[in-house]
């Protein structure tokens, strides 16, 4: 079940495509996209180390945080975007 800082998959893919459609943001590491290198449409990839230096160009936007198993690495860095006043959310399951 989707808590208030996570979104179910079912959920996310009616809002692709729509006016609603969060950005989509890969966080996975270097050696889990090589072994899986597809993106969901629309994703783009970032590392979750230099959060810092590309959260600002998400400003005013809704996010929706991807990593391999939807934990670590997606929750912490959708809660840095938080705290940076980000609409950030984490895909459940990764």
């Amino acid at each position: 079940m989707s808590s208030y800082t996570s979104i179910s998959s079912e959920k996310l893919s009616r809002l692709i495509g729509t006016a609603k459609a969060p950005t989509l943001v890969d966080v996975r590491l270097d050696e889990d996209f090589a072994a899986d290198p597809r993106l969901i449409p629309g994703a783009i990839r970032h590392s979750h180390l230099d959060v810092q230096d590309w959260a600002h160009r998400l400003t005013g936007q809704s996010v929706v945080v991807v990593c391999q198993k939807g934990q670590k690495l997606s929750e912490g860095t959708a809660a840095w975007l938080r705290c940076g006043n980000i609409a950030a959310e984490v895909l459940e399951g990764g």
